[in-house]
């Protein structure tokens, strides 16, 4: 990491940037920011975030965002802040760490720890402008049959093969995010009127609907996982039980004093959905890299091409902007393609 080119010249800075402070919770601003963001996963990401900003503007001499004093920062810090990131990241991930730090001095001026010019100052930093193209694919018809195809020929464990069928098929059908998966409940799921009670970012509420194909790999796993209240999909372990209830996870420093586990409900995490995809494309052969993120990218392409409005579909996915759902839509690339690929370029067959 080249820190260097974040740590201020000037020494007493440098100093002020290095020395850790020790706030309560309730006048920490980023405690405050990450209090506000809609979602377990926002917050862990932008603290991991803040926590890169916090090491490097100090040298490694602050490792926990929670300990920096963000209001000594400045406007020329900020700056050399988004030089620094702009020369390690994509531009959506500048723009969203630029975000964290903004909005932590922001919450700085509202706990009086700066005053309202230092505030503006110090955020008066643009973000990045720069165009990318969007990462990730959407999947062929054949590719989404493989996958739910090597989920139901699971010898090895049947159970676990008829849920992961489950998940592919539901995230095809309604687009949902990892997080929405993981989140939903059987009581959320009304397989007669086709249709889920679906939290999303924010905590924003929205109704999602299931293709025929979903309903059945639903019923399928709900057969064997049953109606009780509780977590649409559980974890299943190597023998092929459903476990809904588990040990919690303790860190080295609760094993470290003694704490003992307590039994939690057994339900899947976001990392388990992305596992289910690693794993089912390796074992359908799929050449491309698949992740769950590639799957609701399919469901909107998909929409899109079959006709349906921008506007429903923004909404089918749980987008707060159609811009956001635009840049999903590839048929502005096939056009293009098929716009190439009417010029004659005078090159020579091999049989001239």
């Amino acid at each position: 990491m080249t820190q260097e080119i974040i740590i201020p010249e000037d020494r007493h800075q440098q100093n002020a940037l290095q020395t850790q402070v020790k706030r309560a919770h309730n006048q920490n601003p980023v405690v405050s920011y990450l209090a506000s963001l809609g979602s377990k996963d926002s917050r862990r990401v932008q603290k991991t975030a803040l926590d890169q900003i916090a090491s490097a503007l100090s040298n490694g001499a602050i490792e926990d965002c929670l300990q920096f004093p963000w209001e000594q920062l400045d406007y020329g810090t900020v700056t050399a802040i988004k030089a620094w990131l702009d020369s390690k990241y994509a531009p959506a991930t500048v723009n969203r760490y630029l975000c964290a730090v903004r909005r932590v001095i922001k919450e700085a001026w509202r706990h009086n720890l700066i005053s309202a010019e230092e505030y503006q100052r110090a955020t008066d930093v643009r973000s990045v402008t720069a165009t990318r193209l969007p990462t990730g694919r959407e999947l062929e018809g054949d590719e989404i049959r493989r996958l739910i195809e090597v989920c139901l020929e699971d010898s090895n464990n049947p159970t676990l093969g008829i849920r992961d069928a489950a998940i592919i098929s539901l995230m095809y059908s309604s687009g949902l995010r990892r997080a929405e998966v993981v989140s939903l409940d059987v009581e959320d799921l009304d397989l007669k009127k086709s249709e889920l009670h679906v939290v999303g970012k924010r905590n924003k509420e929205r109704k999602a609907y299931l293709a025929k194909g979903a309903i059945r790999a639903l019923d399928k796993w709900l057969e064997l996982r049953g109606t009780s209240p509780g977590p649409l999909f559980y974890s299943v372990n190597k023998g092929g039980t459903i476990v809904k209830f588990r040990k919690e996870r303790l860190s080295e420093a609760e094993k470290q004093n003694g704490v003992a586990p307590e039994k939690i409900v057994g339900r899947l995490t976001d990392q388990t959905i992305y596992h289910v995809f690693d794993k089912r494309a390796m074992e359908a052969g799929l050449v491309k890299k698949t992740t769950p993120h590639d799957m609701r990218r399919t469901f909107v392409s998909d929409l899109l091409d079959v006709g349906v409005d921008l506007s429903t579909v923004s909404k089918m996915a749980g987008h707060e902007d159609t811009n956001t759902t635009k840049r999903y839509d590839r048929r502005s690339s096939r056009v293009m393609q098929e716009a190439a690929e009417k010029l004659d370029v005078p090159y020579p067959s091999e049989s001239s």
